[in-house]
């Protein structure tokens, strides 16, 4: 795991239309007696990315029946505002042609035609946006490709793609992949409701590895809005990648620590599987991570009837500006509690943080050697001044107008494109 010493990204919106209409066109070959428009219209995207549809036509001749071998060439107004792969071409056996549409650094509102020997054109719209100020929508189960690439946000240090991620109901065990080859990525998370709070983060999927490269955030949620924020660990770095989230089991999972939220709770077992430490008899645990800025009140419980519960809370230290070469943390204790009252073996900690920072909590016992089932629940209270804010002009304006109030760090520098 390694901390940006300086972090920040930025935020989103968007809006679309789109029509089919006609033109006119020119040119020699095979000729259509009519040409439809069939998909890729009311379109929005970010500058520097590819609409999610292409565009797509049917040609037929006389006879009603697909037309081969028709020119179909490509175009937009403004010039340049978007580019076509191809450009041009003709129609299959099919009748049909399509077209991928890479909107330019421009925002505006983009008609883009498509000349067809012998018929009017066929006219798109589309909406290229300010892509600090857009959304890409995912859902779980589903695998986008994206890029990080000149265009997209930039925080002055890194470029940084939006998604919008919506669970309605129940709470929500997920992990969030995102793989690029060679390349370092980084994922970050954000409540979708105002004032937009950072939520966690992950560099490397495996940890305390230093060649690891993709990132994979493991996180227990409530039902909400969430943004997911796409980036590189390496300033001005660009690079194709995907990004992946999918449900995870029910559990805090072995070793590798789970963040979890105000207001997730959750029965798991201690096990032979969990991290273990270097007693006679060996302690078994969990590791739950959080975010928690300063002034905040963390309220955790652990409840047993088969074993006698232990919570230990940790402060997350980034040893990245001491070492520039080992990118590692280390835990530094805070406090801890066996039993909640003399007469119950139950672990409760109530804590108010002191400075903003990220938090493991250590699910245990206070016996070596057990093992059995536990409950476990957290709850944050926030400070009475909050570090975020959102004006009466709604959330909508206030996040559009201040995106780098999305940030956790260094929000003096506004979003801008590469």
């Amino acid at each position: 795991m390694r901390l940006f010493s300086r972090f920040s990204p930025v935020a989103l919106v968007g809006v679309l239309a789109v029509i089919a209409a006609c033109g006119d066109s020119a040119g020699p070959g095979p000729q259509a007696a009519s040409v439809t428009g069939v998909a890729g219209d009311s379109q929005t995207a970010a500058t520097g990315a590819t609409l999610a549809f292409p565009l797509s036509l049917v040609a037929l001749n006389s006879a009603g029946q697909p037309a081969q071998g028709v020119r179909v060439t490509w175009s937009a107004s403004p010039a340049g505002a978007v580019s076509f792969s191809p450009a041009a071409g003709t129609t299959d056996a099919n009748g049909a042609a399509s077209t991928t549409v890479t909107a330019g650094l421009s925002v505006g509102s983009i008609t883009i035609s498509a000349a067809v020997t012998g018929v009017s054109n066929v006219v798109y719209h589309a909406t290229i946006v300010d892509p600090c100020s857009y959304l890409t929508p995912i859902a779980v189960g589903e695998t986008i490709n994206g890029a990080l690439a000149n265009g997209d946000c930039f925080d002055g240090l890194r470029a940084f793609d939006f998604y919008s991620l919506s669970f309605p109901i129940g709470q929500q065990n997920i992990r969030i992949d995102m793989h690029a080859g060679s390349n370092d990525t980084y994922l970050v998370l954000w409540s979708g409701v105002s004032p937009f709070p950072f939520l966690a983060f992950n560099d490397d999927s495996i940890l305390n590895w230093a060649g690891a490269r993709n990132s994979q955030l493991d996180i227990i949620l409530p039902a909400g809005d969430y943004i997911v924020g796409t980036t590189s660990f390496a300033p001005r770095d660009g690079f194709a990648y995907s990004l992946a989230p999918k449900t995870r089991p029910a559990t805090m999972g072995g070793c590798r620590e789970v963040w979890v939220v105000s207001g997730v709770s959750l029965t798991d077992d201690i096990s032979v599987q969990d991290c273990v430490d270097s007693s006679a008899p060996p302690h078994y645990y969990d590791v739950a991570r959080m975010f928690l800025d300063s002034g905040t009140v963390l309220s955790v419980s652990e409840r047993s009837t088969t074993i006698n519960p232990a919570l230990a809370l940790y402060k997350v230290i980034d040893t990245l500006p001491s070492d520039t070469t080992i990118h590692a943390y280390v835990r530094q204790f805070i406090t801890s509690n066996d039993d909640s009252s003399a007469t119950n073996t139950n672990a409760f900690i109530r804590f108010t943080t002191d400075t903003a920072n990220y938090y493991d909590l250590i699910i245990g016992t206070s016996t070596g050697g057990e093992a059995g089932p536990y409950s476990f629940s957290v709850d944050v209270t926030p400070t009475l001044s909050p570090r975020y804010r959102m004006p009466a002009s709604g959330a909508r304006e206030w996040w559009r107008a201040n995106p780098r109030e999305l940030l956790l760090r260094s929000r003096g520098l506004r979003g801008r494109k590469l």
